[in-house]
């Protein structure tokens, strides 16, 4: 049963990572530019001015929210859900499978 649950949470974790990957990196060249021009031409100043490998794009959605709901589309805010739920389901697959292997068996 183990095993089986090894292998099982392997390829989930894999499946999940590359699609929160490519999730990612759509997001983050695609989504995070165009909300920035949006709130730019709307006169506001951008949340985090500088990027540092990327990493703005995972903290998209812990920074001014309004402000960002605001200027987003509809394909913008599909798209930072798909980003959200793959990492969050990834992370719980992760941690079902160590409380199964080192609590329960």
């Amino acid at each position: 049963m183990t095993e089986e649950f090894s292998w099982i949470e392997l390829m989930s974790v894999l499946v999940l990572f590359l699609v929160w990957g490519i999730a990612l990196l759509i997001f983050n060249r695609t989504t995070v530019p165009s909300i920035d021009k949006r709130i730019e031409e709307a006169g506001c100043s951008r949340e985090m001015p500088v990027d540092i490998m990327g990493t703005r794009a995972l903290k998209y959605p812990f920074i001014n929210g309004e402000l960002v709901n605001k200027y987003a589309t509809s394909y913008d805010k599909g798209l930072g859900f798909i980003v959200s739920i793959s990492q969050y389901v990834m992370f719980l697959v992760v941690f079902i499978g160590w409380l199964i292997r080192s609590v329960i068996f």
